[in-house]
């Protein structure tokens, strides 16, 4: 499958080295980027939740366009979710009877994508277009670091951690959204992108075996861009 998707690249990635002579654009943008799913779903039941809260997209993208309206081109992205600490605790206390009160120190879940595959774009009015795009690729997804100071009913106060644990799938990633020219070579963007991925996360338990648990990596970017033509 990696592989696959690797060679995938690879040949989007030829096929905008032999159209340099085509319309061509960079974008830069950013926006807050929202889990969906079970990746922002709050419980623990298994497969549970992550917990996971709006955050930050970031993503640098060019594309060559091959027709007035078909183009190819590729996509980085970084994409950071914090977890809702306050609820995790409140539902950790919930779940073990002798647990009496716990503070949760988490790090974000980071997401950092790879994608190329192809633009579509139409004008709408004058300097004004509607974009879209589907792309493939990989998305590397790293699960937060969590510090735990727990309070229980007989031990008293117990600190544990979970160590984080990253893991590379496969993606797909579909687009949608407009783009206004300002001149003749910059102007705006506007977009919204959504992604779906199943990730295994391998965490090492104390009597030194392997847990894997499986989670639902989903989020939704609503991006504000500049764009350069080139």
């Amino acid at each position: 499958m990696k592989r696959t998707i690797i060679a995938f690249i690879c040949s989007c990635l030829a096929l905008i080295a032999a159209s340099q002579d085509r319309s061509a654009f960079i974008s830069l943008q950013t926006g807050p980027s929202v889990p969906v799913g079970k990746y922002h779903a709050q419980e623990l039941e298994k497969p549970a939740g992550s917990f996971a809260t709006t955050g930050i997209s970031v993503s640098l993208e060019g594309a060559w366009f091959i027709k007035p309206w078909l183009g190819v081109g590729g996509q980085f992205g970084m994409h950071f979710h914090p977890v809702d600490v306050s609820t995790l605790g409140y539902y950790k206390v919930i779940e073990d009877p002798f647990m009496n009160d716990v503070y949760i120190r988490s790090d974000p879940y980071r997401n950092y994508a790879l994608y190329a595959g192809l633009y579509f774009e139409q004008p709408v009015i004058q300097r004004l277009s509607f974009t879209a795009k589907a792309l493939g690729g990989i998305l590397f997804s790293k699960t937060p670091y969590q510090l735990y100071k727990a309070e229980y009913e007989m031990a008293g106060l117990q600190y544990y951690e979970i160590t984080t644990s990253g893991d590379l799938e496969g993606s797909f990633m579909a687009g949608a959204g407009f783009k206004y020219s300002l001149k003749n070579c910059i102007g705006f963007t506007l977009n919204g992108e959504f992604t779906y991925n199943q990730c295994d996360f391998d965490f090492e338990k104390l009597d030194g075996t392997i847990r894997t648990d499986q989670k639902v990596i989903a989020f939704v970017n609503v991006l504000l861009g500049v764009f350069i033509k080139i």
